[in-house]
């Protein structure tokens, strides 16, 4: 049931679960920092112009300092409204941890070795690809630029399945019956409906 060609699926959908994972982490992070930023230089802003306007008699210069932050306070807090930063923030961190219950779900099959898997590979895939569907279909989409320049990362190709999947091919016949003691229960690959998080769920 479980050849190459299945295991090769299998460690592609583990790689793009953490790809994603990553990217919409980043995403939000980075988000989160610009909200941080614009919302620290308008408070900033806010507290020296109403310093300023308290003091004396303005001379023309300190009107036009006074003017000149003023008009940063109004510019950065109209630019944290306009772009949504902490709003975007929360949506990616979401997706992220969409991804990573879903990647979390493919490592439980994963770490099973392949010819104790009571999971058949159609069933899961298809699975795994209505969850990714599931998730493209509602997720707040990223900028192709940011992907490209600051979203992503070499490494997030890197998946430890394809080491572990390599050393089950050459585990030894004795070392197969003492994995099996492991896995006797039967594993089946559902989808949860319950609330708007639907998530893959493997149940043994």
């Amino acid at each position: 049931m479980w050849g190459d060609y299945e295991n090769e699926t299998l460690i592609h959908h583990h790689k793009m679960s953490k790809i994603y994972k990553k990217r919409y982490q980043r995403a939000g992070d980075f988000h989160n920092s610009l909200y941080s930023l614009f919302g620290l230089i308008t408070v900033i802003s806010s507290t020296v112009a109403s310093t300023i306007s308290w003091g004396s008699e303005l001379d023309e210069t300190e009107r036009f300092i006074l003017s000149t932050i003023t008009t940063t306070a109004a510019i950065t807090a109209a630019i944290q409204n306009f772009y949504k930063f902490q709003e975007n923030s929360t949506n990616y961190i979401t997706t992220a941890k969409t991804y990573a219950k879903l990647q979390n779900k493919i490592e439980g099959v994963g770490n099973i070795h392949p010819e104790y898997r009571k999971i058949l590979p159609s069933e899961l895939f298809e699975k795994v690809q209505e969850r990714f569907d599931q998730i493209s279909d509602s997720r707040l989409e990223v900028s192709n630029c940011m992907v490209r320049f600051l979203y992503n990362n070499k490494k997030d190709t890197e998946s430890y399945l394809e080491d572990k999947h390599e050393k089950y091919k050459k585990i030894l016949d004795i070392d197969k019956i003492k994995l099996s003691k492991n896995y006797e229960k039967d594993i089946s690959i559902d989808t949860d409906d319950e609330g708007s998080d639907e998530e893959l769920v493997v149940k043994e």
